[in-house]
Order: C-alpha cells, then sequence, then structure tokens
C-alpha cells in the first residue's frame, strides 16, 4: 500500500478475504481517519493502556476458551485469542467488536458471548453479562471462564446464591473462583435456607424442594440444611423422611426437648418403636409433671405392645371389621390387666370350646368384660360381628374391673349393652369417641378402630 492508492483504496479496494482482515480494519478505523491523512503508510495505533481495565475486573477475565468444550475452527479460536488480548490491554472497543463479529458468523459459539460479556464486565455493566450468559451457561457449571465472568456479575448485582453457586462449581479449577465461594458461603447459605424456609412455611412446596436440592448439594451435612430437609419432609408428610432427617439432625447436636419428642413419636409411628418407648421414658424422667409426654409414653407402650402381637393378632389390626371373638382377642393381647389379672367369675360358653381364641374368650368372659350373647344355651357367638356399641360397653367396664373405677363412665361399672344412648354417652364423657357421631352402635367395628379405642381405654385403668 502506498500514498498513491489513498486511505478509501488501501481499506475497501479489494474483497475482506476473512475474519482476521476484518478485524484488522476495525482496528484501523479505532485510530480515526486523522492517520490516513499524515501518513502514506497505515500503522496500527499503539495499544491502550492496562489501566483501563481495572484490576478488580481483569482478576474474572479468563481466555474465553478456558473450560469450554467441544470443536471449534481454528481460525475463530485465532480471532477469540486476538480480541482477548485486546481486551486484556484494555481495548474494550475492539474486543467487543471481535465478538460482535465472530457472532455474526456463528451466533452459536459459545465463547464469542463469553468474550462480550466479559468486555461488558470491563465497561460496568453486569446486568448486561446476566443477561447475555444467564441461559447459555445452564447446564455448564464447570465452564470456568464463562462462570467466573457471571458468577462476578451476579454478585456486583447482589445476586448473592447465583454469584456463590457459579464460584462453587468451578471452585477446584480456578482461586479467584475459590476466594469468593469462601467469601460468600455464609451469606448464600442463609439467604437460600431463609427462601427455602419460607417457601415450606407458605405451602409453595415444589419450589422449597427445588432450593433444598440446591441447598443439599452445597452442605448436605449442614445443621440447618438437615434442618430444613426435617421441616420438608413434614410438610410433604413423609414421615420417614422426616425421621431419617431428625435423627440426623439430633447426632449434629440437635438435643432440644421439642426435637427429640418428635423423634420419639415418628419413631413410634413408622421407626423403631423400642427406641421411640425409651425417648419417651428419658423424656418422662427428665419432666415428670409433664401431662403430655405422660400421655405420649402410655401411647408409645400401647405402640410397641402392637409390635409384639402373635401373627394372627397381629393381622386383626387390618381388619375392616372385627368378629367377636378377634375383639376378644385383641383385648387379651394388648391390655395387660386382662391376661395378669385377678378375679373374676368361671363363666362357661359351649360354642368356644373348638374355637382357636378360646383362650382369649375365656378370659374376657370370666372377668366380665364380654357376656354371652344368649346365657340361657351358654353360647358366646365368636363369629358373629362385633359392633360398635358392645365393643364400646365392653371396654367401659374394665376401669371397674381392672382398675380403681372411673368417674366418667357412671355408676355400677358401666351402662348396660343394650342402653345405646348411655353407652354413647359414657364413652364421649370418657373420651373414648370424640364425638357423638362416631359412637353408632349397630356398626361393626374395625380392627384399627378397636386399637384405637383399647389405647384410650388405658389411661382410665392405670
Amino acid at each position: 500500500m502506498n500514498g498513491r492508492h489513498g486511505c478509501g483504496a488501501g481499506v475497501h479496494g479489494g474483497p475482506v478475504p476473512d475474519l482476521r482482515v476484518r478485524l484488522f480494519v476495525l482496528v484501523i478505523a479505532t485510530a480515526g481517519v486523522g492517520a490516513c491523512a499524515t501518513s502514506s503508510t497505515l500503522e496500527a495505533p499503539p495499544p491502550p493502556s492496562a489501566a483501563e481495565v481495572h484490576a478488580d475486573v481483569r482478576a474474572f477475565l479468563r481466555d474465553p476458551l478456558l473450560g469450554h468444550r467441544g470443536n471449534i475452527p481454528e481460525q475463530s479460536r485465532y480471532e477469540l485469542d486476538s480480541a482477548a488480548k485486546a481486551l486484556g490491554r484494555g481495548g474494550t472497543q475492539v474486543a467487543r467488536a471481535g465478538a460482535e463479529t465472530l457472532l455474526a458468523v456463528d451466533p452459536t459459539l459459545l465463547p464469542a458471548t463469553v468474550l462480550l460479556a466479559q468486555t461488558a464486565l470491563a465497561e460496568g455493566k453486569p446486568a448486561r453479562v446476566v443477561d447475555l450468559l444467564k441461559e447459555p451457561l445452564a447446564g455448564r457449571p464447570d465452564y470456568i471462564a464463562g462462570q467466573l465472568v457471571y458468577a462476578r456479575a451476579a454478585e456486583l448485582l447482589g445476586d448473592v446464591i447465583t454469584a456463590f453457586d457459579g464460584y462453587l462449581g468451578i471452585a477446584d479449577l480456578d482461586q479467584a473462583a475459590a476466594a469468593r465461594a469462601s467469601a460468600l458461603r455464609a451469606g448464600a447459605l442463609a439467604k437460600l435456607g431463609e427462601r427455602t424456609r419460607a417457601a415450606v412455611g407458605e405451602g409453595r412446596l415444589a419450589e422449597a424442594g427445588a432450593a433444598l436440592a440446591t441447598l443439599r448439594a452445597w452442605a448436605p451435612d449442614d445443621a440447618a440444611t438437615v434442618d430444613l430437609r426435617r421441616r420438608l419432609a413434614h410438610a410433604r408428610g413423609n414421615a420417614a423422611e422426616e425421621l431419617e432427617a431428625t435423627r440426623a439432625l439430633i447426632a449434629l447436636g440437635g438435643t432440644s426437648p421439642e426435637l427429640l419428642q418428635r423423634q420419639a413419636a415418628l419413631e413410634v409411628e413408622s421407626g423403631d418403636a423400642r427406641v421411640g418407648l425409651e425417648l419417651y421414658e428419658q423424656l418422662a424422667e427428665r419432666d415428670p409433671g409433664n401431662v403430655e409426654i405422660a400421655a405420649a409414653l402410655n401411647a408409645a407402650r400401647f405402640a410397641w405392645r402392637t409390635r409384639l402381637l402373635p401373627d394372627r393378632v397381629a393381622r386383626l389390626l387390618d381388619a375392616s371389621s372385627l368378629l367377636r371373638g378377634d375383639f376378644a382377642a385383641l383385648t387379651y393381647w394388648l391390655v395387660a390387666g386382662v391376661r395378669s389379672g385377678s378375679g373374676g367369675a368361671t363363666v362357661i360358653a359351649s360354642d368356644i370350646v373348638e374355637h382357636p381364641q378360646r383362650r382369649e374368650i375365656a378370659r374376657v368372659l370370666n372377668l366380665g368384660l364380654m357376656a354371652p350373647v344368649d346365657p340361657a344355651v351358654r353360647r358366646f357367638a365368636p363369629n358373629d360381628y362385633m359392633r360398635r356399641g358392645a365393643a364400646l360397653a365392653a371396654l367401659l367396664r374394665m376401669p371397674d374391673r381392672l382398675g380403681r373405677g372411673a368417674a366418667c363412665v357412671g355408676d355400677g361399672g358401666g351402662p348396660a349393652v343394650d342402653d345405646e344412648d348411655a353407652v354413647c354417652e359414657a364413652a364421649l364423657r370418657c373420651r373414648l369417641i370424640s364425638r357423638l357421631s362416631e359412637c353408632r352402635t349397630g356398626a361393626a367395628i374395625s380392627g384399627s378402630e378397636a386399637a384405637e379405642a383399647l389405647r384410650r381405654t388405658l389411661h382410665l385403668i392405670q
């Protein structure tokens, strides 16, 4: 090129053969037209001072290809390198122009997008960085150059959660990321913990689950994370998951009475009933005047008994309707006083001699808890349905037969079986039922209903 051709001829006189020439043209353009008028030979302007890119920005700039996975044409690599070096020297305009030129050729060239984001960070535009990289970096947690500039922009915008997540993903690969992850860790955990707790409290359980998944990835053994896991499991009604998290939280040092009491309840409900019983016994020793714990201890003892039932009896707990012999068997095995209590008159029933439940039936007959359906012919009818009215009447007799009586039962050791109104009213007073509509004296009683009524009866005879 010489003076006879002029500036226009030197720049525009022929076709642009490749990206390198286009970038060279852009570099020349930034020097201004005055250079053309004063010299017959084109020279590139001196590079801008590195001081134009602040050290706080340079600390978060890496080669746009660092950590990128995928094939990139050699010429594109060269252009990226040239533009990135220009940015390192403070040439933000040159770098931005180079990135835009590359993206015009291939809009999917992610390193070029990262370079463009780096120029935006250098120009003090963190929001622009986030807009450029939020979607392209999804699923690329180890793309060092991209994640570093993205995390820094999020940090500048006050998004400590996104920033920490980005830094943490490359902390093992980049010292600057490791330092920032360490600095932001406590704040990010606290912020995401608050967000998760609020979502659980407001019933946004899917959102809470997603946030908790991130917390567990960040700090799976942190006490706050485990506690949130416990709370979410409780909100979802997942007793097994709640118990596992509660055990883990206690292992980390959680020893509050409320936490121990919750573990005891969960153990009885879906874990190791023996462990639950022992926990309740310890809590009762610490706080002997606590009525709630005392009641829970009795319930735990009852639950433990259900775990010790013979298989043939345990199956009755799931029965949709019990027979009279079945009810006698459950009563015998679940109420200790029925098995071990003394006294009672011998009552003979002719139709239980060959019955598999004859021992249990004979015991409830002799204690006066149940009576033959037809005393004249001494028939117990073990294979008839057990009606709710007859079951409640039998339970109301227990305080008088096995204990010291109970005022709620009334006079005479309990109402007669055929006085349905009296049976229902006494059962409500003694809290064997929660409302009169539950009485339904003529309906057959199920195994679970009978077990719960037996459990509620225990406090009347202890």
